[in-house]
Formats: structure tokens, sequence, C-alpha cells
């Protein structure tokens, strides 16, 4: 019998099977993260429409600087901190600040923790300095990192004395005994120490907070940059944020550049909240939005923001709402690329940049995009009504769909897309795609104004003012631009509808009126408008 010896496995052989194995490990993660992640996107979209504002716990100030707690009070007010640490699901057995609450993420369900002073299962044991590592650095007391769902990169700007009174006054809430439930994220999204990678990306706490002092700007304004980019946390919503591939797989750090510009959230659009979009607005119709759920240009606020509202921008003093405006009108921010068209025609990437927050879900009412049974009523009616609804807006729809910055082209094009999926079709054609208008000089303002404006303003018909009167028209130049270019285009004060042109366009009407105000305010320019 021959001698057996034994062959070795080759260096091949080993590296294949592990090849093998580590496809095998792949393709099974693949499988589930497809599975997981679409599931945990559908959980994200069922939104709650059944409101509850929990209300705020008496306060223990005994052995306590009432006053620091009083303060406390307010900046957590003004973080809305009640929102996401108080189970609203359970709606009044619910206990405020004892946490629960399930926040779904594409990536798995987190739930908020116990802020309550109860020393076991709340933060009644945690020293200052810890409550500050966890409301700046996004640390807890036991080292781990916290997700991007906690806005820690937005507190990072609260001042250490402002931390303090918010430890203070937490501290001096009724104790509510509580367990924290255990987050369920997928793996390996539930390794807390993978964070250092986002951290690495997207936030570094020296760099940003806390908040300093702009010398070059007034205290109003810094008041309200404090409330917007630090307790606030605004750009949470109102900011598109990077993803991974998706728009629907959002990775909580906000795109600097686009600060501000909109952004989807639970199915609602959060708008365009800079100077591009509200720069043209009144302190007034800002501070309404916040304090009576009134939308700009009509409508009433839903969804998310109605929370934010009732549970924390109600309780603001008037003093810091207008700082929060006039910062707000102040923000200049690139405008984020609309989405290219494809099959949909010129309206798609209109719709799907400001319509789609409401009419995707529904949301407050709005028909929703190719449900034949919301949109056969109004398919009954003329296109042009259509158009005239979502450009003037309409009960819960605001003019333009909110953005107050669209032409009234872009928004019929919209409406064209939205019709089109209802028929089924790419788009209805009904707007077809115009070329981009030519940009109107002051010497077409002048034509313009002679054509239309001159019969009434040169005659002084009805106190019309004469261009270059700068007495009479002081009034108007202190209404300012936008305000007087509205009421020409709906026929107030005086003015017909369109300012008697109704084949007009927007830019023609414009211009015309930029005529006749640079005529007539010595100082002032208007050519950017």
């Amino acid at each position: 019998m021959e001698n057996f010896t034994p062959q070795k496995t080759s260096l091949k052989k080993i590296l294949l099977s592990l090849f093998v194995f580590g496809f095998i490990v792949i393709v099974a993660y693949v499988i589930y993260a497809a599975i997981s992640i679409p599931a945990n996107i559908k959980k994200m979209a069922v939104t709650d429409t059944k409101l509850y504002y929990p209300p705020y716990p008496a306060v223990n100030t005994v052995g306590s600087n009432a006053d620091v707690v009083k303060r406390g009070e307010y900046l957590t007010k003004a973080g809305d901190c009640i929102a996401c640490h108080t189970n609203t699901a359970e709606r009044e057995k619910s206990k405020p600040f004892a946490g629960g609450l399930a926040m779904p993420t594409p990536f798995g369900t987190l739930y908020t923790p116990n802020i309550t002073p109860d020393k076991e299962t709340g933060i009644g044991s945690w020293t200052e300095e810890q409550f500050a590592n966890a409301m700046t650095h996004g640390i807890s007391p036991q080292g781990s990192y916290y997700y991007p769902a906690f806005p820690f990169m937005y507190f990072n700007r609260f001042t250490p004395e402002d931390i303090k009174a918010i430890k203070a006054y937490l501290d001096s809430i009724p104790a509510v005994s509580q367990p924290n439930r255990t987050n369920e994220m997928m793996f390996p999204f539930n390794w807390r120490f993978l964070q250092l990678g986002w951290r690495i990306l997207f936030f570094n706490a020296e760099n940003t907070g806390p908040y300093k002092i702009n010398a070059q700007k007034s205290e109003e304004w810094n008041r309200g940059a404090y409330l917007v980019d630090g307790a606030g946390h605004c750009a949470m919503c109102h900011s598109p944020s990077y993803n991974l591939l998706s728009e629907s797989l959002p990775l909580g750090a906000p795109i600097r550049k686009y600060d501000l510009t909109g952004a989807k959230v639970q199915g609602y659009l959060a708008p365009n909240i800079t100077k591009s979009n509200i720069g043209k607005a009144t302190d007034q119709e800002v501070m309404e939005v916040f304090t009576k759920d009134k939308l700009i240009g009509g409508g009433n606020v839903v969804g998310p923001m109605q929370e934010v509202n009732h549970d924390s921008l109600i309780y603001l003093t008037e003093q810091d709402l207008l700082a929060i405006s006039r910062y707000l009108k102040t923000v200049e921010s690139e405008s984020p690329p609309k989405p290219k068209a494809g099959n949909g025609g010129p309206g798609k990437g209109t719709y799907e940049t400001y319509c789609s927050g409401c009419h995707t879900m529904g949301a407050g009412g709005a028909p929703k995009l190719g449900d034949s049974t919301s949109w056969t009523p109004l398919l009954k009616t003329p296109i042009t009504e259509i158009d005239h609804y979502a450009i003037y807006g309409i009960r819960g729809m605001p003019a333009k769909g909110t953005c107050l910055s669209c032409s009234d082209e872009e928004i019929k094009q919209a409406v064209d897309y939205m019709v089109g999926a209802v028929k089924g079709e790419s788009s209805s054609n009904a707007h077809p795609a115009a070329p981009a208008p030519k940009k109107l000089t002051l010497a077409d303002g002048k034509r313009l104004y002679t054509e239309n404006c001159a019969v009434c303003h040169n005659s002084g018909f009805k106190n019309a003012p004469k261009p270059g009167d700068v007495k009479a028209w002081e009034p108007i130049v202190a209404n300012g631009f936008y305000d007087t270019y509205k009421e020409i285009k709906a026929g107030h004060k005086g003015h017909l509808p369109q300012g008697a042109c109704p084949t007009c366009s927007d830019e023609e009407l414009i211009a015309a009126l930029k005529y006749m105000m640079q005529s007539s305010a010595p100082g002032k320019d208007y050519s950017l408008w």
C-alpha cells in the first residue's frame, strides 16, 4: 500500500473560499438592507393627524435660583424639547419630558430618553459638566455618541450660562420613573462608535460653538441668529441634508450652502425661509405663521410646524419673534438645483421642490398626485381656474404653494405636471415650456409704462402719482417695492387688476413699476428687482 501524504491547501483556494464567503455575506446584507430600509421609510411616512400638545409641568424652585430656572424654562421652550422627549403617541397618558417617543429613521427606530430629574431613569444624577457635554458635544455620560436626531450640533451654539439654566429648569420639574426604551437600529448603524465617521465629516464642536456675536450686526439680528441657528434648530427641517444616494436616506447633516432653503419632513414641505422667499413679506406676516398658524400668502400651517408653533414659538416674546423674522429675512443662501424634469415635463422640478411636500401625501387636504378621486372634482373646472387657485391660493393652500419666488409660468407648469399624473400621462401639455424670458431693462419699463400706465399716471387720474413726483411717491416707496407690486397685481388701493394690463406678464409689470419707482425715489436702486 502506497504511503498517503496529505495535500496542503493552497493559498489560492483559501483566498477563493474567503472571497466566496465574503460575497455571500455582502449579498445577504444587501437583501437585508433592501427589505429593512424601505420598511423603515414607510414607517416614517405614517403621520398622526390627531394633534396633541403636552402641557408644561409645574416647576419647583425651592432651593434653586428662581430667575435662572425661569430663564431655563424659556430656553427649553425655545428649543421645543418637550416635543421629542414626550411620548405624545400616548397623548394624555404620557408624562412630559419622560421620553419614549418613537422616531423612525431609514436605518431603524430611535426612542427618545427620559430627561426628567429621576436619578435612576432620567438625568437627575448627571453633573452640569455631563449635561453640557451631552448638549454641545453629543456625548453621553458613559462616553457613547448620540445620533444626530438629537440636535446637539445646533445646541452647540448655546452659551455655557444658558446650558446651566436649562439644566436648572429640568432639575426643577417633577421626576418621572420611566425606563428608557432600547433603540431598534439596523446593523451596523446600531454601533454608536461608527458615529465618529459622521462627526469627522459634519461636526466639529470646537469650531461651531458657542455662538459668537457678530459685531457688524445689531443686537436684534444677533438675537434672531442665536434663536434660529441654536435653540430653534430650524435648519434641521428647513435645510437639505447630505444623503446616501437618495433624498430618502438623509444623514442628518445640513448642506450649509443651502442653509434654510427648504426640505421635506415627514411627507410635508418645510419651505424656503431665506431672504429669497420671505424677504418681501412683512414682519407681521412672518410672526403670524408662528402665532396664528397662518401661512404667508394664505392657507394654514400643517404638519410638524404646527407642533413647533404650539409647543414652542407661541411661548416666545414678541421681541424675540420679531428678531427671528428680521434675521431670517437677511439670510442669503445658494439655491439648490431643481430636480431634472425627465419625463414629467418642465413642471416636474417645481412640483418636486415646492409642491410634493403636501401633494404626495395629501397633507392638509391637498389633492394627492395621481389620485383621480381627489382630482376629479377639480378637473371639471377650466385649467385657467386651477392655475388661479395655485397662483393666488385657496383655503388651506397658500399662494404659489409657499414658493413666493416662483414665476406664474413655473406654477402653471407644475399644475400641468400634476394634471398629467391624474390622466396617466407624463404631462398634460396644457402649459408648454416657454423660452427663458428676456431680462427687461429700465428702458423696457419706460415703454411698458407709456403703453399701459401713462393714461392714469400722467394725468393724475384718481390721484395716481406721476413718475418723478418725489413727494407723492414717498408713501409708496415706504410701503416697499414688493408690497406695491402685490397691490398692483391684485388690484388693491385704487389699482385695476394687473394695472389695467391683463396681458402683461409678471416680468413686464415689475419692469414698469421699476421704471416708475426709480424715477421717483432719488438714491434708491431698483435695478436688482
